[in-house]
């Protein structure tokens, strides 16, 4: 083949190559002779709104640091965590709270998970056990107290002794395999807190305005009512899970409250719904999530928890109360003193 032959086709794709470089530089020269075009991300009339920017896109959840205070310099107590209603809770939830309360000289034990299950926290020696304790958790029950156990720590109230009631609003629940059922499931001490003039509302919360929810519609938050122990050094608590208190008697106190906005999940009714109060030595959360770890440390969740510690640790339970028969399984010989907790609770050896 002649030299000619080779370099004409390259001669030919040369000047094509040339012609597309120089098209491209006049276009881009074009482009450049009037304004810069917007950056990636900002707005252009009839596209990509503010909140499609890259800077309001990304979702901010609440910061998560700080712990949980106790204060150690008063008298050492024990502390009774029922596990006897079908409560739904894991020990792993409330392994922060127990950690807090070792480490402040306090002693905690929970109750058998079954009824029967070695004595313990049947009816029969209901009484006896809380004769024993100088509060009670009582973290959502799904089971119900029996008319013995609700005059057992009205009692037990009556005479200083402290108890936290922690709720949730109903949930369903799905069974598994091709037969599953949807069963509903519900707070089951209602008629307890009923004797102290409270109650537990129907009906879940959710908030979707800006700065009313933690990065989750059902993730209310929640502010104090007033000033008080329960929530000193508390600006605003996340709740996860969050239901509203329904007050029935005249001598219960609102301590938090749900922020403007807020609103039942059916009814879509919109109110600052109440999700803490206390009547007397009974003190109820309408939540139980912002005990979990993964949200123990949102917001000031640490200092409620802390707060609703210090409640329980804080109160002075006369001996002997409630009075009553040691029953079958009871603690001891059913008398006042506060030691031993021989057999029928499993105490927690917290991590040092």
């Amino acid at each position: 083949m002649k030299a000619s032959e080779i370099l004409k086709p390259l001669g030919v794709f040369a000047v094509v190559i040339a012609v597309v470089l120089a098209g491209t530089a006049l276009v881009g020269t074009l482009a450049g002779s009037g304004s810069a075009g917007p950056a990636d991300g900002e707005e252009i009339e009839g596209q990509s709104p503010g909140q499609f920017a890259p800077e309001n896109v990304l979702a901010t959840s609440a910061p998560e640091d700080g712990e949980i205070s106790i204060d150690s310099s008063g008298e050492s107590k024990r502390i009774l965590v029922d596990s006897g209603h079908s409560n739904r809770y894991s020990r792993s939830d409330l392994a922060p709270l127990v950690e807090a309360l070792a480490q402040a000289g306090h002693e905690v034990d929970f109750t058998p998970s079954t009824p029967g299950d070695g004595g313990g926290f049947g009816e029969t020696s209901y009484n006896a056990t809380l004769r024993h304790y100088d509060a009670v958790l009582i973290v959502q029950p799904t089971a119900s107290f029996s008319d013995g156990e609700i005059a057992g720590l009205s009692a037990y109230a009556d005479g200083g002794g402290r108890i936290a009631v922690l709720a949730e609003p109903p949930q369903l629940s799905v069974g598994s395999g091709l037969s599953a059922q949807v069963t509903q499931i519900r707070f089951g001490a209602q008629d307890l807190v009923g004797e102290f003039g409270l109650r537990m509302g129907g009906e879940g919360l959710y908030n979707i305005e800006d700065g009313g929810n933690d990065n989750n519609y059902e993730s209310i938050i929640a502010s104090p009512d007033g000033s008080s122990a329960l929530t000193e050094g508390v600006s605003n608590v996340t709740f996860d899970s969050a239901g509203y208190v329904v007050q029935t008697g005249d001598d219960s106190q609102v301590h938090m409250r749900a922020l403007s906005g807020t609103r039942t999940l059916e009814r879509r009714q919109a109110s600052r719904y109440p999700v803490a109060a206390q009547s007397g030595n009974l003190v109820m959360v309408a939540d139980t999530s912002f005990l979990k770890s993964s949200e123990l440390y949102d917001l000031d969740n640490e200092q409620f928890a802390g707060n609703l510690l210090e409640f329980l640790v804080s109160g002075d339970k006369d001996e002997g109360v409630p009075q009553g028969s040691d029953g079958n399984g009871g603690f001891g010989n059913g008398g006042g003193d506060s030691g031993g907790g021989d057999g029928d609770t499993t105490p927690i050896t917290p991590t040092p």
